[in-house]
């Protein structure tokens, strides 16, 4: 599913970019050109994909819309459920705080650096990863089992600081397998989270390393987690399998990516009905720059 989406975006995008820089070439110098159709090809999918947004709202509100009326679930429909999510069996264990959770994810990055021009850039992740344990939500529709996974993008992020969270670190990279990744296999790095994203039998565990570290590099390194406790209230959104009585990624040649947020009820209901008015006038600025200097570029040679 993700690779598939990155491959449509990657090929709109280019094609865009194929197309203003067909207009600006000899026109304008060689690297102008490059950026002007990068700024130009950008700043038009940013316009089109708000204003969907504006027009059009959430895709998941009426899936919420439905939850909140406690209407039946529909099978091979996108259904969303909330409540309190409880692990099926034993709750995993996060690596850096060792807190008994549903789900987490976990991150190890470099420590900050300063460039030549006292600028300080932040350091890149050495260690990531995460998981679900095979859970059941408990909503307002009946019991409906987790079956596929999704990042915790929306959930607050702790700082682990504590000196044993560290000792935890340096042991779970001792022993655990991880998957290698870096920007030389991106590939490899779409690929896993394409087979995390696709995992329809509700357990899930990836770990991933960008580069070798030893224990102290690990102890420099910002420790952060995100994590679901047992019990906590949580929407999921994604297809309803009646056959296994839970929310699934794919279903008779229907795809979604599993969504998994905080809270529930009508807040939640209410958040998806919110226009993204200060993105479309973001995008906006950003398009009409970059179309106006590709206009002068074209008219008047960026003299």
């Amino acid at each position: 599913m993700i690779k598939k989406g990155c491959a449509i975006a990657t090929v709109i995008l280019l094609g865009l970019f194929g197309g203003y820089l067909y207009l600006l070439w000899g026109k304008i110098e060689t690297v102008p050109a490059i950026i002007l159709a990068g700024f130009g090809s950008l700043g038009l999918v940013m316009v089109v994909s708000q204003l969907k947004a504006v027009i059009f709202g959430s895709g998941d509100s009426g899936a919420l819309k439905r939850a909140e009326q406690g209407l039946p679930l529909e099978d091979g429909k996108e259904e969303a459920v909330w409540g309190p999510i409880e692990p099926l069996g034993a709750p995993l264990e996060a690596p850096f705080s060792g807190r008994p959770c549903v789900a987490y994810e976990y991150d190890a990055k470099n420590p900050s650096t300063t460039d030549s021009e006292g600028d300080e850039r932040p350091g890149g992740s050495t260690l990531a990863g995460f998981a679900l344990a095979p859970s059941v939500i408990r909503s307002n529709r009946g019991d409906v089992h987790l079956l596929g996974f999704s990042l915790l993008s929306e959930f607050p992020e702790k700082e682990m600081k504590d000196p044993e969270d560290a000792e935890r670190a340096i042991r779970y990279a001792g022993s655990t397998e991880f998957t290698e990744m870096g920007l030389a296999k991106l590939g490899a790095m779409l690929s896993t989270m394409d087979d995390a994203m696709s995992d329809d039998d509700g357990s899930v565990r990836k770990d991933m390393r960008m580069k070798a570290a030893t224990a102290s590099d690990l102890a420099a390194c910002t420790l952060t987690e995100k994590v679901i406790a047992p019990g906590e209230t949580v929407t999921a959104i994604g297809l309803w399998d009646a056959a296994k009585g839970g929310l699934v990624p794919k279903l008779r040649g229907k795809s979604v990516i599993v969504r998994l947020l905080p809270g529930g009820g009508a807040a939640m209901v209410a958040h998806s009905e919110k226009r993204p008015w200060g993105l479309l006038f973001f995008s906006l600025l950003w398009a009409g720059f970059a179309h106006v200097f590709i206009w002068f570029a074209l008219t008047r040679g960026l003299e």
